[in-house]
């Protein structure tokens, strides 16, 4: 929880955000019968197994309110293959206890962007912040372990 300063007195709250992820769909995944799947295909089967994870993992610290899916799934060309590249959006509203929480989002490489809606303002303690950047540089090694960049 973080400390919001309400008045004289400081009150312990969560965090609420809304949280845009877009899951890319390349084609390059061989259809059943002939050639390669079509992007907006791909990208809209990600969503859906995605959606499934997201719903059903438990998060330590985050609650999941509202998940939104009924955004069309767009194409754009990709530069270094001069494809068309889908992507298929989902809009997650969550409630995390604390700042470093949101951090496993964020990190994620569908992520887009973040709207914190409560509070409106807010004050990070000398600990919170060290917490805050402890947890990022835990994910960041975290990941570059899991893509064998560190030994």
């Amino acid at each position: 929880m973080l400390r919001v300063k309400n008045g004289d007195c400081w009150e312990l709250v969560p965090i609420k955000a809304r949280i845009r992820l877009d899951f890319r769909g390349d084609g390059t995944k061989q259809s059943r019968f002939f050639g390669k799947a079509k992007p907006e295909m791909a990208a809209e089967e990600l969503r859906q197994r995605q959606i499934a994870t997201l719903k059903n993992l438990p998060w330590q610290g985050v609650t999941l309110e509202d998940l939104n899916a009924d955004y069309e799934v767009y194409t754009v060309n990709a530069p270094e293959h001069g494809e068309k590249v889908a992507f298929a959006p989902v809009e997650l509203t969550v409630t995390a206890d604390s700042l470093e929480d949101l951090i496993g989002f964020v990190l994620r490489e569908e992520f887009r962007k973040i709207k914190i809606l409560e509070p409106s303002e807010l004050t990070l303690s000398q600990m919170d912040m060290e917490r805050t950047i402890f947890k990022l540089g835990q994910e960041y090694r975290n990941g570059l372990n899991q893509e064998g960049y560190l030994h």
